[in-house]
């Protein structure tokens, strides 16, 4: 019953994206990257959609600037996050996943082509008139974390980023052997 009900949820935000939702989730998305940073969390939910998405870039670029981190602690924490989102969901089948993460990574200014797993474009980036092409790195981190943890586990990993010049990031998703 739960997946059904995703499976509707999911249609439904595909076709319209209300506001709230895309605050909801910058909201959580900055919680989650606070608590990586072991930094104090800031509201950003009460925002416009588009100021809680400047928002959360300068929040992140603070945080790079100013608190240590590494980057496993990110992932992980990311992870987390992309885990419990699974279990919310009860999706299991790539290709809800993989419209799950395109409808994710929409709300936050970034859009993906291609389908997960598998090869993957990034044709444009809110994050990466923020991000230094290092701090573009570590970011990468919360995408790796989210996704593997929708997944079950799994590995992204970038070939190209636009913060380092190209013309959009190129990566790849594979699913740990096994998983469902």
């Amino acid at each position: 019953m739960r997946q059904t009900i995703a499976k509707i949820l999911l249609s439904l935000l595909e076709a319209y994206t209300p506001p709230l939702f895309v605050r909801l989730e910058l909201q959580i998305l900055l919680d989650t990257t606070a608590r990586a940073f072991a930094v104090p969390s800031r509201r950003i939910w009460q925002l416009s959609a588009q100021n809680a998405l400047r928002a959360y870039a300068a929040f992140t670029t603070e945080c790079m600037q100013n608190a240590s981190i590494r980057p496993g602690r990110l992932y992980r924490t990311a992870f987390a996050l992309g885990h419990r989102l699974r279990r919310l969901t009860g999706f299991t089948d790539d290709a809800e996943l993989s419209r799950l993460v395109v409808l994710l990574y929409r709300g936050i200014g970034i859009t993906i082509d291609g389908h997960l797993p598998g090869e993957i474009a990034v044709p444009s980036c809110f994050f990466s008139r923020y991000y230094t092409p290092k701090q573009c790195a570590l970011m990468s981190c919360v995408d790796a974390g989210v996704i593997a943890g929708l997944y079950g586990g799994g590995r992204l990993v970038f070939t190209e980023r636009i913060t380092e010049g190209c013309q959009q990031c190129l990566a790849e998703f594979t699913k740990e052997q096994g998983l469902q």
